[in-house]
Parts: C-alpha cells; structure tokens; sequence
C-alpha cells in the first residue's frame, strides 16, 4: 500500500472512528499481510520457488559472465598480434556477445518480476478474501492493514494469525 492510501486511510478512519466509538459497537482489528504471505504454506512454496528460479538463472548467468571474461582476457593477450582485421572482428564478436549478455540479464530479472507479481497477485487476492471472512467471523467492525497503523492499542485485535491459518486450511 503506498504511503498516500496509508494516509488517507488514516484520515477516514479518524473521521469514521469516533462517530462508530459512541456507538459502542467498535471492535478494530489488522492483519499484518506481508507476514500472513511469508507465512502460509503457500507464501512458503512460493518463495522457494522463487529461490530456485534465481538460483537456476544466477547460475546461467554466472557461467556467460566467465566465458565473455576468459574471451576477453583471450583477446587482449592476442590483440597486439592479430591483423587490423581480425582484430577489429574480434572486437566485434566481443561487443556482440557483451550486448547478448546484458539483454540476458535485464530478460532475467524482467522474468523474475514478472512471476514474483503473478504469485504475489494470485496470493493477495486470496488474502484479502480470508481475512475479510476471518474479519467477520470476529466482529470485526473495522479490518485494516498493520502496515497502515502507527499506534495500535491493545483493544486492536491483530488477526494475522487466524488468516494464516485459514489460509492454510483451503
């Protein structure tokens, strides 16, 4: 959530809240959603997942970053012996297998975004269901996010744990 929803949500609940307190009724709750996320069996696959998809393309990368190095480090013992020629088509090679390398890189993290939003989307949509239905099931008269609070008194009911739990549940 961004810092300017925080705010006007901060906002609202201080216009909202004390009307809803003289009622009696007021039961405020938070979940902590970034824990609920890291937490769940699912949050948890969804990392190690994560992991081996870097891991897997790290070590892609690590190995044509070696090779372009021992290529480069092969020309520059050779440059001052080849003709102008050769020379400046093995500049070229190089340049090329430099410029392959990087399009490599910025397509790996591009990838690893990409499926790091896909999981996070699906995750949080599940998230947001449950602890809406974990918010009811406690009487929850208000269920915001942790991360938006500044002062949580001890009459807030923190409902990360039974979303997680019910998470882990389906």
């Amino acid at each position: 959530m961004t810092t300017r929803r925080a705010t006007l949500l901060s906002c609202l609940l201080g216009l909202v809240l004390p009307a809803a307190a003289s009622a009696g009724d007021l039961k405020l709750c938070t979940v902590d959603a970034q824990t609920a996320l890291n937490e769940t069996e699912e949050g948890k696959a969804a990392q190690k997942r994560l992991e081996s998809m870097y891991a897997s393309k790290q070590a892609d990368l690590d190995k044509m970053q070696k090779d372009l190095e021992r290529e480069l480090q092969d020309y520059d013992q050779r440059k001052m012996i080849l003709a102008d020629s050769a020379r400046q088509e093995q500049e070229r090679k190089l340049l090329e297998k430099r410029q392959t390398f990087q399009n490599t890189v910025m397509q790996a993290e591009q990838e690893m975004q990409q499926t790091y939003n896909t999981l996070l989307s699906d995750m949080e949509d599940k998230l947001m269901g449950v602890a809406s239905a974990v918010g009811k099931e406690k009487g929850c008269t208000v269920l915001f996010p942790k991360e938006a609070t500044i002062y949580v008194s001890s009459d807030v009911v923190d409902v990360t744990s039974d979303v997680i739990k019910k998470l882990d549940a389906k």
